[in-house]
C-alpha cells in the first residue's frame, strides 16, 4: 500500500491499533516515513483528525488502518483502494466501504485479506471448513450480484425512541403525551410501538426522573432529563460499538464487542481459548469468565458483525461447487478447496449434525438473527448452546435429546422473548436501553435481534436431516 491513499479495515479497534502499530514499526525498520494511521472513535478528536488531513492533503502517500468511522460521512479526498481484513460486517457494509475508492474516474479495488490456519489432526469445525474465508467470498459474490441486506422493519427502535422524547419535549418546551403519539407514532416513524407501550415507557422516563408532567398534562424534561439534553453527546442516537472487558479470576484478559446475545451459561472464544460465561454486567462493561474444556478454538472467532441467512446460504453454495472462484488468488483457491473437500467427505450437504468432542455441533447454515433466537430457545431447555458463527454448539445433552428438544421448538407455538427466559439487565445494546422498562426493553431487542419464525424453521430443517 505504500505511495498511495488507501483505507483499512480490520473488524475491531484492537485490531486497528495492532496493524498500525505493525505498519509504522515496518516504516522505521526500513527507514521509511512513516504512511501509516489509526483512526478509530475511541482516539481523540486531535489524532483522528490528523489521519483524516494526512489522507485529504494530497502532498505525501497516507493509509488510514480504521473502524467504521471513516467508512462514510468524512471528505478524505481520493483514495486507491480498499482493503478488508477478515469478512466485512455485512455486504451493505462492504458495498459502502468500496465506494469509498475509485471517485475520480479510477478504477475501485477492493482487496480482502482472510487469515486461516494450517490444518492439523486437532483442528476445530470452523477451521477446516474455512469459514472465515468461505464467508467473504460469499460476501463478494453476494456483492457482485448487488444485493444487499433488507432492513428490520418489525423492530422496535424503543431505544432510539426515548432519545427522541426528549428531543421533541425539549425542541416545544413541552408536549403532551398525545402530541408524542401524534409526532413520533402516528405517521410511521416508530409504528411499531403501541399506544400502551407509548404510555409505560413515559412512565418509566418520569420514575427515572428524565420527564416530569405539569397540571396540564403537558410533559416537561426533568432534573437528570435536562442534563441529558443538555450534554454533547445526547444527539448522538447510537453508541460506537462499545466493547465489554473479559475477566477471568480476578484478571482481565482484554475486551471484544459484543453482537450476539450472551447469558450465563453460554461460551465465547477469545485469546485463543474458549471460555464460559459465569456473569454479565451491562453497567460495568464486564463479562466474567472460567476456562472451558472445549476443544481448540478456531481461528476465525465470527465477531465481525452480525451474518444474514442469505450470506450462509451462499457461503454452502460455494462450498458445494466445484468451479474455480476467479477472485481468489493461488493460496486462496487452495485453501478454498482444502474446505470444499471436507464439506464433501463429511456430506455436509445432506447432515446437520456433527459430533465434536463432547459438545454438538448442529449445521443449520442460517444466520444470526435465527442462530440467537434458536440458541437461546435451546438454552432455556436445558441445553448449554452458543452461536458459533456457521454452527450452533450444544455443550450439553446427548443428540437423542437434543433432536427432541428441536422436535419440540418446530412444532409448538410461535417463541416469544418470554421463552428466554432473559434477565433484560443481559440485553442492554443500543444506547437508551438502560432507560427502557423491562418488558419493552426484552421485546425491543428481540425484535433487533431475534427472529423466532425462521428458527423455528430452522430447528424443524435440522431435525429431518439429523
Amino acid at each position: 500500500l505504500r505511495g498511495t491513499n488507501n483505507l483499512v479495515f480490520p473488524n475491531s479497534r484492537s485490531k486497528v491499533e495492532f496493524y498500525a502499530d505493525q505498519l509504522r514499526r515496518r516504516c522505521e525498520q526500513e527507514g521509511m516515513p512513516n504512511e501509516f494511521w489509526a483512526h478509530h472513535g475511541s482516539l481523540s478528536r486531535e489524532i483522528r483528525e490528523e489521519a483524516e488531513t494526512a489522507l485529504k492533503a494530497g502532498e505525501t502517500a497516507a493509509t488510514a488502518i480504521c473502524t467504521n468511522t471513516l467508512e462514510l460521512g468524512i471528505d478524505i479526498g481520493s483514495i486507491r483502494s480498499v482493503v478488508q481484513i477478515g469478512p466485512p460486517p455485512s455486504v451493505a457494509s462492504l458495498r459502502q466501504r468500496l465506494g469509498r475508492s475509485g471517485r475520480r474516474g479510477e478504477t475501485a479495488i477492493l482487496r480482502c485479506l482472510a487469515i486461516e490456519q494450517k490444518l492439523s489432526v486437532q483442528s476445530p469445525f470452523s477451521d477446516r471448513i474455512r469459514e472465515g474465508l468461505v464467508q467473504t467470498i460469499a460476501m463478494v459474490r453476494l456483492l457482485l450480484q448487488q444485493w444487499v441486506e433488507p432492513p428490520r422493519k418489525d423492530a422496535l427502535h424503543a431505544s432510539t425512541l426515548v432519545q427522541q422524547i426528549l428531543s421533541v419535549i425539549a425542541q416545544r418546551g413541552g408536549a403532551t403525551a398525545a402530541e408524542l403519539w401524534s409526532t413520533l407514532n402516528r405517521n410511521g416513524v416508530f409504528e411499531q410501538i403501541s399506544a400502551s407501550q407509548l404510555s409505560e415507557l413515559i412512565r418509566e422516563l418520569g420514575k427515572r426522573d428524565h420527564v416530569m408532567q405539569e397540571s396540564s398534562g403537558s410533559l416537561l424534561p426533568g432534573t437528570l432529563g435536562e442534563k441529558l439534553i443538555n450534554d454533547f453527546d445526547f444527539y448522538s442516537a447510537f453508541t460506537s460499538g462499545e466493547e465489554f472487558r473479559l475477566i477471568a479470576e480476578g484478571r482481565v484478559l482484554g475486551s471484544l464487542p459484543i453482537e450476539r446475545p450472551l447469558t450465563p451459561g453460554q461460551r465465547v472464544i477469545f485469546a485463543g481459548r474458549r471460555w464460559r460465561v459465569l456473569d454479565v454486567d451491562t453497567k460495568a462493561k464486564v463479562i466474567t469468565v472460567a476456562a472451558d474444556r472445549g476443544g481448540s478454538p478456531p481461528a476465525f472467532d465470527g465477531t465481525g458483525g452480525r451474518v444474514h441467512d442469505r450470506v450462509r446460504q451462499e457461503m454452502k453454495q460455494v462450498l458445494s461447487e466445484s468451479e474455480p472462484i476467479s477472485f481468489l488468488d493461488e493460496v486462496g483457491a487452495y485453501l478454498l478447496e482444502e474446505a470444499r473437500e471436507f464439506f464433501r467427505e463429511a456430506e455436509l450437504d445432506k447432515k446437520s449434525v456433527v459430533a465434536d468432542g463432547n459438545s454438538t455441533l448442529l449445521l443449520g447454515w442460517r444466520g444470526d438473527w435465527t442462530n440467537d433466537a434458536l440458541s437461546l430457545l435451546l438454552t432455556a431447555h436445558g441445553l448449554q448452546t452458543s452461536n458459533e458463527g456457521i454452527v450452533l454448539r450444544v455443550s450439553s445433552g446427548e443428540i437423542k435429546r437434543i433432536n427432541e428438544q428441536l422436535s419440540e421448538i418446530a412444532i409448538g407455538p410461535t417463541p416469544t422473548v418470554a421463552d428466554l427466559k432473559l434477565k433484560s439487565e443481559h440485553v442492554i445494546r443500543e444506547k437508551w436501553d438502560w432507560a427502557l422498562p423491562d418488558g419493552l426493553r426484552l421485546l425491543s431487542f428481540a425484535s433487533s435481534h431475534l427472529d423466532f419464525l425462521a428458527a423455528q424453521d430452522s430447528a424443524a430443517d435440522l431435525v429431518e436431516r439429523a
